[in-house]
Formats: C-alpha cells, structure tokens, sequence
C-alpha cells in the first residue's frame, strides 16, 4: 500500500486560528491501484479545547444536519492524545506520506495549527500535499471545470469526515478514470 492518505476534518467554523477540529479521519489508498486500506482507517473525535470556539453560523447549519453532530460530539476524545495517535498512524509506513483533502487549503493549516497549538510535529509535508479540487482541474486541463463529485453516490452520512473520506477516495478515483478515458 502507498503512502497516499485521504484526510477529512469536522470543525466548528472556517477560522483556523479560532475555531475547533471536531473530528478528523484518515483513510490510507494507492492511487496506482485503487486500493483503499479499510481495515486500518483512522476516524475519532475531539473535544474542543477551551481557547477554540464555534462560528454562530456554522453552530446553526450543524443544528440542521440531524444526529450527525451529536453523534460526533459523543464520541469527543483529548484533542492532544488524537493528534498524537494521528501523528502515529501517518507515520505507520515509515514513508514520506502524501496528504490528500478536499481542499488541501482548508484540512492542512487547520490541522498544522491544532500541532502547533499543543507544540506537537505535523506529520504531514506540505511539499507532499494533493488538493483534490485542483487535481481535477488540472487532469482536466480547465481551470473553471466543475466538480462531478456528487455524481458519485454517498455510502453514509455526509459530513461524518470518514465518509466524506471515502467519498473523496472514490472521487480521487473516478478524476484517474475519467481523464484515461479522454486521453
């Protein structure tokens, strides 16, 4: 299995600084052969740190989204432990791994500011970073192409990070065919 790691995070708003990561899951894939490793995917949930907070607007759209949230915040662990457990899991192939997010903007500082909150190292380069939105455009060859990714069917709630990670797997996936087909 390669290195590539689909990763997808749950926050309480969009300022990286200020609001808090409320899950984050990771899931290992070859992009080569379109293995995905299921049998050892990384999906847990944290707490909110005292110094982060929830974005008014993003705490009412989370109100609306059913049980998906509660089922998170059931689930919410010592931030510092999952990070460090994360870190472990990354590094599990002893390979430079290979961040893959949907977008790369949003996951990669956001979690990078959690590390440097509790001084802990990223275990992610971002030099080794793939945004999946860019990807498409770019295997494409059209800056402005729309995405296609809901064509491709959920297989769970939206916005649990470990599906919306096999999702984007799925995505990654489907851009790889599409654009062999066109070539």
């Amino acid at each position: 299995m390669k290195n590539d790691i689909m990763v997808d995070i749950e926050t309480t708003g969009t300022d990286m600084s200020r609001n808090a990561i409320i899950q984050i899951a990771g899931v290992r894939f070859d992009y080569e052969t379109g293995t995905l490793d299921t049998d050892n995917m990384f999906n847990r949930c944290l707490a909110i740190p005292g110094w982060r907070t929830w974005d008014l607007g993003t705490h009412q759209w989370w109100q609306k989204q059913g049980d998906v949230l509660k089922n998170i915040m059931s689930r919410a662990e010592d931030p510092r432990t999952v990070l460090i457990d994360f870190a472990r899991w990354v590094n599990l192939s002893g390979d430079s791994p290979r961040l893959w997010a949907k977008p790369s903007h949003f996951e990669f500082p956001f979690i990078s500011s959690y590390y440097s909150d509790f001084e802990l190292p990223i275990p992610f380069g971002y030099r080794e970073t793939v945004d999946l939105n860019s990807f498409m455009r770019g295997r494409f060859n059209s800056p402005g192409k729309d995405a296609f990714d809901k064509e491709i069917p959920m297989d769970g709630p939206a916005h649990d990070a470990i599906y919306d990670t096999i999702h984007q797997i799925a995505y990654a996936l489907e851009i790889k065919k599409r654009a062999l087909i066109a070539a």
